[in-house]
């Protein structure tokens, strides 16, 4: 039945995909149908506005494409290495991976950073013009190219994605096949929890009381990311958000312990994050 749901909605939209996804699987083991009756009617009608709103936001982004174009322009700005910095950590600070650091800073794949040591951190910025060349007010019209680069991301197939780290603390939790949804990531009240790739929120909230506050973040017609038990999300529905950025913070909502549980699914069903993670972790 579950696996019927998945076919249905895929033709559907994203937002209603990825919340039957996570509801088939949250209320496996849970006593009572009509309790599995609410939550569900309680995720279908969080699931109807996120559809709607997105579908607002194509109908905007198609009409703002008519009158503008999009420029970008680089920025070029330094960061003084402090005590305890890695790459790792001065890239999650600064919303770029490693990779870009080293090539920013012309530094080899083993070369560590010392305090007090500069590096340039390259950003671009999209500036949105009318038809007649005049930049327009940072708003929808720049909100809706994000938008529509987005939505052709999530909406392409991959055979894969590639994670970083959601947060920084020991792993209390290992996945099991059929007996737990993903890693529960240990930490500290109000520890950040980082997007672990690209990709547009698909939900956020608590309509689902056995995960407390959830993230849902789609990467690509086939992997999407969930991040549970937050203390405070900051990000919405709808928005865009970039590997390494912080979405939330840690907590302990409807959990016994702080920590965040990290789910990596493919084609709705979970699967171990592990293999997705790098080895090495700062």
């Amino acid at each position: 039945m579950l696996r019927s749901r998945f076919d249905r909605t895929r033709t559907g939209l994203a937002g209603l995909w990825v919340a039957v996804a996570i509801s088939g699987c949250a209320n496996v083991g849970q006593e009572g149908a009509s309790a599995d009756s609410a939550a569900s009617s309680a995720q279908a009608a969080a699931a109807a506005a996120a559809a709607s709103d997105a579908a607002a936001q194509v109908q905007q982004a198609a009409s703002d494409a008519v009158a503008t174009r999009t420029v970008t322009t680089t920025k070029t700005t330094h960061y003084r290495v402090k005590r305890g910095d890695t790459l790792a950590r001065i890239a999650q600070k600064n919303n770029c991976s490693v990779k870009d650091l080293l090539a920013w800073n012309h530094l080899s794949a083993s070369a560590h950073v010392k305090k007090g040591q500069t590096l340039r951190i390259v950003t671009q910025q999209t500036v949105t013009v009318a038809a007649d060349g005049k930049p327009v007010a940072s708003g929808a019209a720049s909100n809706s190219a994000g938008s529509r680069e987005m939505a052709a991301q999530t909406a392409r197939a991959a055979k894969s994605v590639a994670l970083a780290w959601p947060a920084q603390g020991a792993v209390v939790e290992p996945f099991q096949a059929g007996e737990t949804r993903g890693i529960e990531i240990a930490g500290k009240p109000g520890d950040p929890v980082r997007a672990a790739a690209d990709g547009k929120v698909m939900y956020a909230g608590t309509g689902l009381n056995e995960y407390g506050s959830l993230i849902i973040v789609q990467h690509n017609k086939d992997f999407l990311t969930a991040y549970s038990h937050n203390r405070k999300l900051l990000v919405k529905t709808g928005d865009v958000v970039h590997q390494g950025q912080q979405i939330a913070e840690m907590g302990n909502e409807n959990n016994t312990r702080v920590s965040v549980l990290f789910e990596l699914r493919h084609d709705g069903k979970p699967v171990d994050p592990m293999p997705y993670l790098p080895s090495g972790r700062s």
